[in-house]
């Protein structure tokens, strides 16, 4: 059984991580919301480029455009993890989807995002082909043009058929891991606008091709974004649960405490008395 002291070191331990994980739970639901409002204001332009993409594309083929080509060779694989911990199955399922994928595209080149990822696959039998590099911390514009101009480069040179990326989109209280194919970009529907009112030089398909990077800068954006706000919903509802868990053992801890100590001040008045009519 353990002694008062044993006891309060326990007590002292577990408030001590409660407020580490409490202060994790509010850094992370601060940086939840400077990210979900950057999405917010990043949305409505990622739409634009959507609509200018299917106006301008209107009437143009895979044909036509070297981004719309399916293509017959090596897939790419783009995970998206965070650079830490303690975010509960964040990480696992992004890993656990990403496998699936793999092993549906034998032979994909692999590229990846996050610490987290980049040390998984590290350690087993898939070689990471690109890691870029930099900390899911910061996912800003500029990044995302220049991994949007990695890929299309990657896509034009035929040394990957298709990009297939991996992420956690954000969404309320739940976060849903999605393999999305980015490339080749989807044919416009049908009924979609053709700009007929506009004249392309030199071409409508040059247009097309030169336009999708930066359509694709914006996808991307939106998928670190995702990413991001993912990781941090995720942390905030770990450190939750581990802060109420922290609580009712402290209830428990404290009132063990309490028992023990009324056993001992008990015994030592029971000592006293015995002592007292001896004498």
């Amino acid at each position: 059984m353990a002694t008062l002291k044993e006891l309060k070191g326990r007590i002292k331990s577990v408030r001590d991580t409660s407020k580490v994980t409490g202060a994790m739970y509010m850094i992370s639901s601060m940086k939840l919301q400077s990210a979900s409002s950057s999405l917010s204001g990043t949305e409505p332009y990622f739409r634009s480029l959507e609509r200018e993409l299917a106006r301008v594309s209107g009437g143009v083929t895979a044909q036509d455009c070297a981004f719309m080509r399916r293509k017959e060779g090596t897939a790419g694989v783009f995970v998206i993890a965070s650079d830490k911990g303690l975010c509960g199955d964040y990480n696992r399922r992004i890993i656990r989807e990403a496998e699936r994928v793999i092993d549906e595209n034998p032979g994909c080149e692999l590229f990846v995002i996050g610490e987290k990822a980049k040390k998984h696959f590290a350690s087993g039998q898939f070689a990471v082909r690109e890691d870029f590099g930099f900390k899911l911390s910061k996912p800003g514009e500029e990044l995302s043009y220049a991994i949007s101009g990695y890929f299309c480069d990657l896509f034009l040179k035929e040394e990957i058929s298709r990009l297939i990326a991996v992420y956690a989109a954000a969404g309320g209280s739940q976060t849903k891991v999605l393999a999305k194919t980015v490339l080749p970009i989807e044919p416009p529907a049908e009924d979609s606008p053709t700009g007929k009112n506009f004249e392309f030089l030199p071409s409508k398909a040059a247009v097309v091709d030169s336009f999708v990077p930066v359509y694709l800068s914006g996808v991307f954006h939106s998928i670190l974004l995702h990413g991001f706000i993912g990781e941090h919903s995720a942390r905030m509802f770990a450190m939750d649960s581990a802060n109420r868990n922290a609580k009712q053992l402290l209830d428990d801890l404290n009132l063990q405490y309490n028992h023990l100590r009324q056993n001992a001040i008990t015994t030592e008045i029971a000592e006293i008395s015995g002592e007292r009519n001896r004498q």
